[in-house]
């Protein structure tokens, strides 16, 4: 076997990663590979519009309740855009990051019983963040719950 033989697999590989940016996977940055969410647990990532411009995450609601996201970011220079989103991938509440904000919040937003989505997208830049997720928020004292 020849040297051209053996390089030609090398070289189709290296046109593939090319032809996808180079963009770092990981796992994450489709609403099939949501990473899950453990509530009462903040959870961290990074976003980047070079390399890593979507992650995912999701969760599950056993009865209606209201859920309030928050998002903190490392750097508050970063393009970034969060929406919450329904089983199906359709929006329920989104926020454009104003750059130079410490935080973002999406509205209070009631849920049903089923799984939901974030979806938490860089636009220009990048930042590390941390990600709150709170189920039965102010509105939702004092309401008993459904038997």
């Amino acid at each position: 076997m020849n040297r051209l033989h053996l390089l030609a697999p090398i070289a189709a590989l290296a046109l593939v990663l090319a032809a996808c940016g180079g963009a770092q996977r990981t796992g994450d940055e489709t609403r099939s590979g949501a990473q899950p969410l453990t509530l009462g647990v903040t959870a961290d990532d990074k976003v980047s519009a070079s390399d890593d411009e979507v992650d995912w995450k999701r969760f599950h609601v056993d009865s209606p309740t209201t859920a309030q996201v928050t998002l903190y970011w490392d750097d508050p220079s970063v393009g970034a855009r969060v929406t919450l989103r329904d089983m199906f991938g359709a929006p329920l509440a989104e926020v454009r990051h104003a750059p130079g904000a410490q935080s973002d919040a999406l509205p209070e937003v009631r849920l049903g019983e089923g799984t939901y989505f974030i979806e938490i997208v860089a636009t220009k830049g990048a930042s590390v963040y941390t990600l709150d997720l709170t189920l039965g928020g102010p509105s939702s004292a004092g309401v008993p719950r459904p038997e």
